[in-house]
């Protein structure tokens, strides 16, 4: 699924001594939303300093509360926010809950996988067009050779993954491959979707990657490629859209 770009820059203006320090322990998830305008699961892709502050990147893997389309996150923490509030100042790759509320008060702590399946289940239910009906193996026969697929767009999950290069074909302005799953791990929270592919270990499908070369490929003695699989979204003209693909690769991370 390709999702619109969105970025939000969060300035804490008040000063740590008036920050409440909510906390995955001892605050309940609905503190969370009750006290947020921006509530979500992040990994976090930088810290650096900014006279008194620290500022903490993320890269946002699922938005509880606030735009749905956001992808990234960067607050402003006051330096002694940590040891007033008890928390460990966040490193590279640790997952968090980054929060922002209306008075531009941040809050940045960890969240493990318990904490965030409950916000989750408060997150209020958001509408989804019904998911596609899996064809018959006539019919998904036929639709390799088809001009046009249309999948529908749905909210559903986006994988980690390496896949072992076994064909390479340029057409349409974008590599279609063809390969086996290595490895794969969910990135966010997003339910299956009955009807699209998920990428187990070892089973082969079918990718489409916007840009590259197939020689990038060809001419590797193992060929391989890792970045995020995700769905593809067929409601415009597309060039992944000109033949069957199980999943977009992005490896530009």
């Amino acid at each position: 699924m390709i999702r619109a770009f969105c970025t939000l820059f969060a300035a804490l203006a008040a000063c740590s001594s008036q920050a409440v320090c909510l906390s995955v322990h001892e605050s309940k998830p609905k503190d969370w939303y009750d006290w947020a305008q921006v509530l979500v699961a992040a990994d976090v892709t930088g810290v650096s300093q900014r006279g008194r502050y620290d500022v903490v990147a993320l890269r946002v893997v699922e938005a509880y509360k606030g735009p749905e389309l956001i992808e990234t996150v960067t607050l402003e923490v006051p330096q002694n926010f940590w040891e007033v509030c008890k928390i460990e100042r966040p490193k590279v790759g640790a997952r968090v809950l980054g929060a922002l509320n209306a008075n531009h008060d941040a809050n940045v702590v960890p969240l493990d996988a318990a904490y965030a399946a409950q916000l989750l289940a408060l997150r209020p239910p958001r509408p989804v067009e019904p998911a596609p009906v899996a064809a018959a193996p006539a019919a998904a026969a036929a639709a390799e050779s088809a001009p046009a697929v249309t999948v529908q767009c749905v909210r559903s999950p986006v994988y980690g993954a390496t896949v072992k290069v076994d064909s390479c074909e340029q057409a349409s302005g974008a590599l279609f491959l063809r390969g086996e799953i290595v490895r794969a791990a969910q990135e966010n929270y997003a339910d299956e979707v009955p009807g699209l592919a998920i990428p187990e270990y070892g089973k082969k499908f079918s990718f489409a990657k916007p840009n590259g070369q197939c020689s990038d490929f060809t001419s590797a003695k193992n060929p391989s490629i890792t970045g995020r699989l995700s769905h593809p979204c067929c409601d415009k003209n597309q060039p992944y859209c000109a033949k069957k693909t199980d999943f977009l690769i992005d490896d530009t991370r």
